[in-house]
Formats: C-alpha cells, structure tokens, sequence
C-alpha cells in the first residue's frame, strides 16, 4: 500500500502478522486501500465544537487515514484460549461526528456527557458491545479517552455520576493507539488502564482473556514490552 506513514505502516504490519501467523483464527479482517485525509492541527476547521481542542497526545502523529481497519481473532489450539478485535475509525470521520447525545442518559449531566463523546473504536465485527470515544472539551487540555463496554458495570459506587458502562481510560489518544499495537485488541484490554476492580465476579471472563494474554504475548511477540501490562494487572486484582 503506497503513502503510508511511519505509524500507520505499524498498525498494517501489526494486523498482517495476526492475519498470517498459525497462532490465530481470524474471523473476519479488512484494510481499505482508501485513505482518508489526515486531519491538521486547527480541528476548528472540521466542526466548531472542536475550536481549542487540545491537540496534544498525539492526534496528529498517531492517526490512521484507513477507512477501513479491523480484524477478529482468536488463538489456536494448544495454546491458552485469547480473543480480541481491533476496529478503529480514521481520525477525520471521528472529528467530522456530530454532537448527538449517544446511549441513553439519565440526568443532565449525562445528557451533557454523552453529547461530547467521539467514537473512535468499535467492535461491529463481534457485535460484543464495546465502544471507545475521544469526549470533546474546550479549553480542557489532552482529550479524554472513554470506554463503554455494555456488558459491564464499571460505575465504581452508586453516586457515580456517569452512566455506569462508561469508565475513563488513564491514557492519550496517541497511548491508546500505541497499546493496541501491543495487546491486538485481545478482549478487555482498556480495563488495565481504567479505575476498575478486576477481581469482581463479573470480570472473571475478560481476567481469564487478560491472563491468557499475557501468558501467549510475551512468546509470540518478543519485540513488545508486556511488563506495564502485567504490573496493572496485578494492581487490580
């Protein structure tokens, strides 16, 4: 694929070698050969809501332009059982979505809350219900990276303002993209980087994947670094 960036050359390369290995079952993958155009560093230009929007956490340096990106996998036998998707949106349609209140709120603040968010990740091949945003605030600093998983219920306590499948990610838009590169999409991941105990009955499905994970990572992809991962891990169990 001609033109491709630096870092864009990463994800494809990324998703080829889950698409060729023996290790992995793949469900379903595509890359468009279409690229979108890569957004600058003035986002006012695309929609007013983003007029002095933060562009820091690398927006501009980890974009991709690919209309299409996703992959489904999981590990083949003997090896531990891990599951994942990877289904990103090039970074001008993310900023070119409308301020349409998403999800269904409850109060004001929600109303307020849903209407900022962006999505940036989804999982349309798996229908599992996750879906990842980038939530619009002004004059706010990096933008917030947000993960709705609608199969857990993340609010931490009762006041928990928030609707309870939404937890916010400890990470930049350009961290976000960076850990995909390493976890592959394998179920669960965004959890490591949220304020979430993982040792709640519920989790008991998305820990085993994460354990596997890092279990199966560290052999068959040497290049990455997956100490981070397992140090969260461990913090949230």
């Amino acid at each position: 694929m001609e033109g491709l960036t630096s870092y864009e050359r990463l994800h494809l390369d990324s998703l080829e070698e889950i698409r060729r290995s023996p290790h992995f079952e793949v469900f379903s993958a595509g890359v468009d050969e279409w690229l979108r155009p890569a957004i600058g560093n003035d986002l006012g230009e695309y929609r007013p809501e983003w007029e002095n929007v933060s562009m820091a956490g690398g927006l501009v340096s980890h974009q991709l332009r690919f209309s299409e990106f996703f992959i489904a996998w999981q590990t083949t036998g003997p090896l531990p059982r891990v599951h994942g998707e990877i289904d990103v949106f090039p970074l001008l349609d993310v900023v070119e979505q409308g301020d349409v209140p998403m999800g269904y709120p409850t109060t004001e603040f929600q109303r307020r809350f849903l209407s900022q968010l962006r999505c940036i990740a989804a999982s349309r091949g798996t229908g599992s219900g996750h879906l990842t945003h980038l939530r619009v605030q002004p004059d706010a600093g990096p933008v917030e990276i947000w993960f709705d998983d609608q199969h857990a219920d993340t609010g931490p306590y009762p006041s928990h303002p928030y609707p309870v499948t939404y937890t916010k990610l400890d990470l930049t838009y350009g961290e976000y993209m960076d850990a995909l590169l390493a976890t592959r999409g394998a179920r669960g991941w965004e959890f490591l980087f949220a304020d979430i105990e993982l040792g709640r009955p519920g989790f008991h499905d998305i820990v085993t994947n994460l354990r596997n994970m890092l279990e199966v990572f560290p052999r068959l992809f040497p290049g990455c670094d997956y100490t981070p991962f397992q140090e969260r891990l461990a913090a949230r169990l």
